[in-house]
């Protein structure tokens, strides 16, 4: 059973703990519901808190593993940033349960699952479900002192324990959601992209040697669990970055330094969104791509909040942390989103592009591309190391603004082009398609598979586009400017007569009066600059 602060009480029949962090409760009308569904720590964390600093009204449910006796509890200090941002509007309330309470049948008296629904109550404007978290916390009860360690099999157990309560839970809480309620299902890149992962392939048959048989239906996947109305998708890669509400946060890595060095989550702030999977086929994430704990955990509240419009039922979306020491805005995410849902519907060869505010030097920009940025990505493992089938090879300047990458192939001791990247510099952005390659070895058509190494590129061309600002190459757009409302304000009408105008005599400069009264000055001028001589006395010898 969780304890969740020491203001906890136990909800009747439920087994599951609670606690409450409320903040306020009025402006219902103005908040959003949201439901975080998630281990301790990690992203549910960043979700949970940043959603109440945007006003929203969050139940974050905190799943632990089994027979942990783990206390989750937000700080003082972070209850005072939520009511500050939050402008009063802002509210988190805790509950949880260990993963084997939320597997038994709910006939059990000691099963969890029928309180979820309870709990998180109807009506909910959006809900937040991920796995992040499960590998910390089972670490995390594997030092416990007194504990006894768990093996390999028992970590395993454990862990695909934790990942099936989420999802029994997040299909109990999807019940709840408003029929225009946004389903957030925040994934690893690699999981449930086209089968499930195989950690995830349990199913409830597995769990029969740690409940003692099929206890409860689990959902083959997170996606499954949400449903399929008004489900998005946002997968992250490589994950970083401590949450700000954690005792541990800190801004500098390790200990006081002599040169103090910054963590990834303060020098990767830029973000970019596109889609999984490109209109081209392109992936757009690969074993390389990094994502921040914070920027996902903001872009799956802005989703779930409805402060992004989604244009489309079923959005897959994954988020790439670039470096860069600001972070995006409200305006930032929308053009984001915008531009990563027009790519993935739009029928457009088109595999990357990037708009800046303005270019100074085109030609500069390009032979920068040309000369520094394709040559080092090239010579990296990732493209160098391709030793089946063609690859990138060099890049070289063509027309105005205009980069080629070209790929070859080795066959039968003959080097044949069979394609190229085409990045085109502008005024106002870079652009990149793929292009054909020699006509007279049948590789004239453009290919409608994804070159290999391409993906890698493309990943790169953001990395590019960031440095390109960065080194004053070009500048970041402007944000749209929106027009504000200008409230009118009725014109008070006073009831009480004037007296008109009364003059005030200004009082008398008194002599003594010295420079710290207003208006006053001294009667007499002062004497400055003169020193007086003060004569030594005589001595009795009488010498002075």
């Amino acid at each position: 059973m969780l304890l969740a602060s020491t203001n906890a009480f136990t909800l009747p029949t439920t087994g599951i703990t609670a606690r409450s962090s409320r903040i306020s409760r009025h402006s219902q009308l103005q908040m959003s519901n949201v439901v975080v569904i998630s281990p301790p720590g990690g992203i549910g964390e960043v979700a949970a808190v940043k959603a109440a600093k945007m006003g929203s009204s969050v139940r974050w449910f905190v799943i632990t593993p089994p027979s942990s006796t783990a206390t989750v509890a937000l700080s003082g200090s972070t209850m005072d940033s939520i009511a500050k941002d939050g402008k009063g509007t802002g509210s988190v309330e805790l509950a949880g349960a260990q993963a084997d309470s939320l597997l038994l049948p709910t006939d059990d008296s000691a099963s969890a699952l029928s309180a979820v629904s309870t709990w998180c109550g109807s009506n909910v404007d959006g809900i937040i479900c991920v796995y992040d978290g499960v590998e910390e916390s089972i670490t995390a009860a594997n030092n416990v002192p007194g504990a006894k360690p768990m093996d390999g099999g028992e970590v395993f157990k454990t862990r695909t324990a934790m990942m099936d309560a989420i999802r029994v839970a997040a299909k109990e809480a999807s019940a709840g959601v408003a029929r225009d309620g946004v389903k957030v299902a925040l994934l690893p890149f690699e999981k449930e992209m086209n089968t499930e992962d195989e950690e995830e392939d349990s199913g409830p048959g597995f769990l029969g040697s740690l409940l003692g048989g099929n206890k409860v239906e689990v959902p083959s996947t997170l996606s499954d669990a949400l449903g399929s109305n008004n489900l998005a998708t946002l997968r992250y890669g490589d994950l970083f970055g401590i949450p700000e509400s954690s005792p541990e946060a800190s801004a500098f890595l390790g200990g006081p330094r002599k040169y103090p060095v910054l963590r990834d989550e303060y020098t990767m702030k830029a973000v970019r969104i596109d889609p999984t999977v490109s209109i081209s086929g392109n992936t757009m994430m690969g074993e390389s791509s990094r994502s921040s704990r914070l920027a996902v955990g903001e872009a799956a509240v802005r989703m779930a909040t409805k402060s992004i419009p989604l244009s489309t039922a079923s959005l897959d979306v994954c988020l790439t942390s670039l470096t860069g020491m600001e972070g995006p805005d409200e305006e930032d995410w929308v053009d984001d989103f915008k531009r990563a849902q027009q790519a993935a519907s739009s029928p457009s060869a088109e595999l990357f592009s990037a708009a800046f505010g303005s270019v100074p030097s085109v030609d500069r920009l390009a032979d920068w591309m040309a000369t520094k940025w394709a040559p080092a990505v090239l010579k990296t493992y990732d493209i160098a190391g391709i030793r089946v089938g063609a690859r990138p090879v060099y890049a070289s300047r063509v027309g105005d603004g205009g980069i080629e990458i070209v790929w070859q192939e080795l066959k039968d001791f003959k080097t044949n082009f069979v394609g190229k990247m085409v990045i085109e510099v502008t005024e106002s952005g870079i652009t990149a398609v793929r292009g054909g390659g020699d006509a007279s070895a049948g590789y004239g058509s453009v290919s409608k598979s994804p070159l290999n190494g391409e993906d890698i590129l493309v990943r790169r061309l953001s990395d590019a586009a960031v440095q390109a600002i960065e080194k004053g190459l070009a500048t970041k757009p402007a944000p749209t400017k929106r027009k504000k409302k200008v409230q009118k304000v009725a014109p008070v009408v006073s009831t009480v007569v004037s007296a008109g105008a009364v003059e005030t005599p200004a009082a008398p400069a008194k002599a003594e009066s010295g420079p710290r009264t207003t208006g006053a000055r001294r009667s007499s001028e002062r004497a400055r600059g003169k020193r007086r001589t003060r004569k030594a006395p005589e001595n009795d010898a009488g010498f002075q």
